[in-house]
């Protein structure tokens, strides 16, 4: 496969080139590979005159803060996701809204024990039981503007350890031609091409839950709503196509 080239944005802000030279090649090997999906994602939509974020708000009608879409979320076995947006005071510089990624743990790694936290909510069902991955901003064109993960109450999840969740990464896969098969490659890449900064985010999440349960003692930790996102890291494609292939030695 050729090299992956980082799409040109003269208005795109300036973003710090991340370490991955810590990473096993065979997992850069495939982050360059979901490159290559990312973009070619993007330029296939773009020359059809669309974008990630057109296509799951198409026929969708107005685009409502707070609503999901597309209407029903997207859903295929044990993944599912959904794009929306909140007021812009919760939202950074330029993001148009973010899409929210799961896993049912039950699905695919049967057993798995939520993490026990005080006045942690845990269905009975093992089924009813999803796990957010985490979420990716973007703007109204749909670029990738960052990542993070949020607060239980945020979604309604059953909270797992980030250890446990971290292994449930490689079984995000939308396999769907619904709302559009680009969009859903598109995601499946970008949880492979970011996969160190999804782990390193979830790591974060861990420790600031634990950090606010220390401070706030006599507080639900996982339903106060003075903690909302819980990590979040600024991401830029052009920025992590070069440290992959720096890593990599291209």
């Amino acid at each position: 496969m050729g090299h992956p080239q980082a799409a040109a944005c003269a208005d795109e802000a300036s973003h710090v080139m991340p370490d991955l030279s810590g990473i096993a090649g065979e997992q850069l090997e495939a982050m360059h590979d979901a490159a290559a999906t990312v973009l070619t994602c993007e330029r296939v939509l773009a020359k059809s005159g669309s974008s990630v974020v057109a296509e799951v708000l198409r026929n969708q009608g107005d685009f409502l803060i707070w609503e999901r879409y597309p209407r029903g979320d997207v859903q295929d076995g044990a993944s599912h996701y959904f794009y929306h947006s909140h007021t812009p005071h919760e939202m950074m510089d330029g993001e148009n809204g973010h899409f929210h990624l799961f896993v049912r743990p039950a699905r695919v790694a049967p057993g798995l024990r939520p993490w026990q936290l005080s006045c942690a909510f845990v269905p009975d069902n093992e089924a009813d039981r999803f796990v957010h991955i985490g979420a990716i901003s973007v703007d109204a064109a749909g670029r990738p503007l960052r990542l993070f993960t949020t607060n239980r109450w945020v979604t309604n999840e059953t909270l797992y350890r980030a250890q446990d969740v971290i292994g449930l990464l490689d079984h995000f896969e939308i396999e769907l031609a619904h709302p559009n098969w680009a969009v859903n490659q598109w995601l499946n890449a970008m949880v492979t091409l970011y996969r160190p900064q999804f782990e390193a985010l979830l790591a974060q999440r861990d420790a600031a839950l634990e950090a606010w349960a220390e401070r706030h003692p006599d507080c639900e930790v996982l339903e106060d709503r003075r903690l909302q996102n819980t990590s979040e890291v600024r991401v830029d494609t052009n920025a992590q196509i070069a440290a992959i292939e720096a890593a990599l030695g291209l």
